[in-house]
């Protein structure tokens, strides 16, 4: 079997908090996630809590202890999924107060197809993901996790996929029953492909959709900071980017906005509001995914 290795970074990062940061229209997941994370890792804030309010106990706070610390981000590319999963580590060691580390699966993690080998991989992912974080706190996060956790159901389901996605939830059990203070992060694209038991184990989900208009003026604004503008400007480029199949993020980002800058820097004139326009204009929203 090829040997295995798990990316890894420690937070915080002031690079990683800015581009948290930037993350715009998307205020709410992140405050969704970090208080998610938090009711798991923050043990000595939970039992302050617990003393102040609750002198004599609380079961709800046994039962969320003993739930499977497994997050969910779902939905359409582009959107902000994989950029939240991976700056959310800085935010949260400042909330902590302490160190934590992000561990990414990597991308050839099915590894070459052997009989076995999905398995194995699986444990030994999460075994060096133990390893790294011992008592401290932990980020594992599994991109494209549809790859891993296909329904067993689905025809096309290899005996080896099943095995793997039996690792795959004993050892997310596992997590819970150890009270590991490792959160698994689980990226997909096809949400409703994936297994109903792991399904059933995120005990957070977030569904990311392409920008509406409120979510569009936040990142035109953002977009836009250090170049001339005005309100009208960005009220203009919210109805100028309203399309039968909307833009995700990232056409607006990387697509829309890179293209305005470049036409800027070829003619030799100022970034702004009337290069965005005319970028839009000449940009296609990517198309929707596929059910």
């Amino acid at each position: 079997m090829a040997e295995l290795h798990l990316v890894e970074t420690v937070h915080p990062q002031d690079a990683v908090r800015d581009r948290f940061d930037a993350l715009v229209g998307l205020d709410a997941h992140k405050q969704r996630l970090i208080e998610g994370l938090l009711l798991w890792m923050d043990q000595k804030g939970l039992e302050t809590w617990l003393r102040s309010h609750h002198r004599h106990g609380l079961p709800l706070v046994d039962t969320i202890r003993g739930a499977a610390p497994l997050v969910l981000l779902s939905g359409e590319v582009g959107c902000g999924k994989t950029a939240l999963a991976t700056t959310v580590a800085t935010p949260l060691a400042d909330e902590l107060e302490e160190k934590v580390r992000m561990l990414e699966s990597p991308s050839d993690i099915r590894g070459t197809g052997l009989v076995g080998e999905l398995s194995a991989r699986v444990a030994a992912t999460f075994t060096q993901a133990r390893a790294k974080v011992g008592k401290g706190a932990g980020l594992l996060i599994i991109d494209e996790a549809d790859d891993l956790g296909l329904s067993r159901s689905e025809r096309q389901a290899h005996h080896e996929d099943r095995a793997g996605l039996n690792v795959l939830i004993k050892q997310i059990d596992l997590l819970a029953r150890e009270k590991t203070r490792l959160a698994v992060l689980m990226i997909t694209n096809r949400a409703r492909a994936m297994d109903p038991a792991l399904l059933r184990r995120a005990t957070l989900t977030l569904e990311f959709t392409r920008p509406g208009p409120a979510e569009r003026q936040l990142l035109f604004n953002r977009l836009l900071e250090g170049s001339r503008h005005s309100p009208k400007d960005v009220e203009l480029l919210v109805q100028q980017s309203e399309q039968a199949v909307p833009f995700s993020y990232s056409d607006l980002t990387l697509r829309v906005a890179r293209a305005a800058l470049l036409e800027s820097v070829r003619q030799d004139e100022p970034f702004g509001p009337t290069s965005l326009m005319a970028a839009l204009k000449r940009v296609e929203p990517s198309p929707l995914m596929e059910e």
